[in-house]
């Protein structure tokens, strides 16, 4: 067999290594871009407080007096960064923004009795969010979002809800 007819296979499996290394570069930008969890996509609607008859209004403590340390557990580039900026604008007391272990669904709000009523307040900014109660002795809060996490209620919805909890039925 002459020397140009032997086939060369290097070049080839270079230049496929190569394309796939391209391809999960282009995949990992788009899973993981920031427009993807930003506030400004944020639901118009949040989950109605229920009201039954003969119960109390809730009262509701001021967002300033509830701590939230705010966890990652969707995996996704600075997600509770971004999450703890945009609580802290709504006022919240916020702890150090960290990563957890993956969650399924749109997040749990972890609390120990001392927090039950920040953990309702911190409910209406995170619709669809589990309330998990803990064995804690503070009132601190934990906010663990999921990879069904995609944003946090508008003030404007947050303010009907809260409007609505604070009569009683």
């Amino acid at each position: 067999m002459s020397e140009s007819a032997r086939r060369r296979p290097l070049p080839a499996l270079a230049f496929l290594l190569v394309l796939t290394v391209l391809t999960a570069i282009v995949w990992w930008r788009v899973l993981h871009r920031p427009g993807a969890s930003t506030p400004a996509a944020a639901p118009t609607t949040v989950q109605p407080a229920r009201c039954t008859p003969g119960a109390k209004a809730v009262r509701l403590p001021n967002p300033r007096a509830v701590t939230v340390d705010v966890l990652n557990g969707a995996g996704r580039y600075h997600l509770a960064t971004d999450v703890s900026t945009e609580l802290k604008s709504r006022g919240f007391t916020m702890g150090t923004p960290n990563s957890t272990a993956a969650l399924g669904g749109v997040a749990e709000i972890r609390f120990g009795t001392a927090g039950r009523a920040g953990a309702t307040l911190l409910s209406y900014h995170v619709p669809g969010a589990k309330l998990v109660l803990a064995r804690r002795p503070d009132a601190r809060i934990d906010l663990v979002l999921g990879s069904g996490f995609h944003a946090l209620a508008s003030p404007a919805a947050v303010s009907r809800t809260v409007a609505s909890a604070k009569k009683a039925c």
